[in-house]
């Protein structure tokens, strides 16, 4: 089973221009091609304070620096329910083309208090999900018309995306709802960065097993996942140097209550949790114990692993050393 590895990177900071970052980040894309990553992700978030992290929308930076790296490009998610879907199937589209041919779009439902905002009832993301998705296909297989529940379009999509049938579709989320929706109309199964290892284990089964009845090949599937990565020479060192920075990606999630040990149940938001998550959820130590960890998630099933190595305002050497040191030491074992 390959394993393939991307940069998930945080495209928004509070302390640097959205230009400078760019900037670094075409240039962080051009070292990790050297080390043999093969593609670069973009979060999506709608945030109403000043927030580091994710970004309004993710296709506009991709494409901001899609001339400048040959690496693959995706969404890590995009929260497919507030997008209207034809707006969606045209910026993918020429994404795709901008890019010729290397666009992933990773989707999610994200939560409910966005879709409130956005007008969306919560309780229909679900088929909105599921109706979008085959909208997205449809044209971009060059279809003129869909009437469904939610949605009624007329007319092509033009330019179409440089892919037969569009980008592919890689679908997140940790129900059984969810990794069904990838089985039957998605390309990929994708693990979100909170997600606890019991929930990509069991998601990562279940996704071969639903393939395995439509009589596909399991072998082949495509299991991904986000994972907050901090590494350092020695384990102490990362510990002492990333704490600040994974915590407030942990933080994040932790104030939503969804960073969950792996019963299910939300670790108290008063908790460290830096201190009370391991590998579970976080990559932070040596390029060895970072190794030992990725097998680990091998083992259960995962081929790509995005590592998200830039977190909110981490200044850019800390982010190169993860890049490097894991480009040295740890991508060569996967190498073919």
């Amino acid at each position: 089973m390959s394993v393939q590895f991307g940069l998930a990177l945080d495209f928004w900071s509070t302390s640097k221009p959205l230009d400078r970052l760019l900037d670094d980040y075409v240039g962080l894309a051009k070292r990790a091609e050297q080390y043999g990553f093969d593609s670069v992700w973009a979060g999506e978030n709608r945030p109403r304070s000043a927030e580091s992290g994710h970004v309004p929308s993710p296709l506009l930076v991709l494409s901001a620096i899609a001339r400048g790296t040959r690496l693959r490009l995706g969404t890590g998610v995009t929260l497919l329910p507030v997008w209207n879907p034809l707006r969606l199937a045209y910026d993918a589209a020429l994404l795709d083309q901008i890019s010729a041919g290397r666009f992933i779009l990773g989707v999610g439902v994200g939560h409910p208090a966005l879709m409130k905002r956005y007008g969306i009832p919560p309780d229909e993301a679900a088929s909105r999900m599921d109706e979008a998705m085959v909208l997205l296909k449809k044209l971009w297989a060059g279809e003129e018309e869909f009437q469904g529940k939610h949605f009624n379009v007329k007319g092509k999509v033009y330019p179409g995306p440089v892919q037969p049938g569009g980008p592919p579709i890689w679908v997140g989320g940790k129900i059984r709802r969810s990794v069904e929706r990838a089985a039957k109309l998605g390309d990929a199964w994708y693990g979100a960065t909170q997600f606890h290892f019991e929930v990509i284990k069991r998601q990562a089964h279940r996704y071969r097993e639903l393939l395995l009845a439509q009589g596909r090949d399991p072998e082949s599937a495509t299991v991904a996942i986000n994972r907050t990565t901090f590494v350092a020479e020695t384990d102490e060192q990362a510990r002492r140097e990333g704490k600040k920075y994974v915590s407030e990606v942990l933080n994040f999630y932790g104030r939503m209550g969804l960073i969950q040990d792996s019963r299910g149940n939300a670790i108290d938001p008063p908790t460290d949790l830096f201190e009370a998550v391991g590998d579970e959820i976080v990559f932070v130590g040596s390029p060895e114990t970072c190794l030992e960890s990725i097998r680990k998630y091998q083992k259960a099933g995962v081929t790509h692993f995005n590592l998200r190595v830039s977190m909110g305002n981490m200044p850019l050497e800390l982010i190169e050393r993860s890049v490097t040191l894991l480009g040295q030491h740890v991508l060569p074992h996967f190498s073919s």
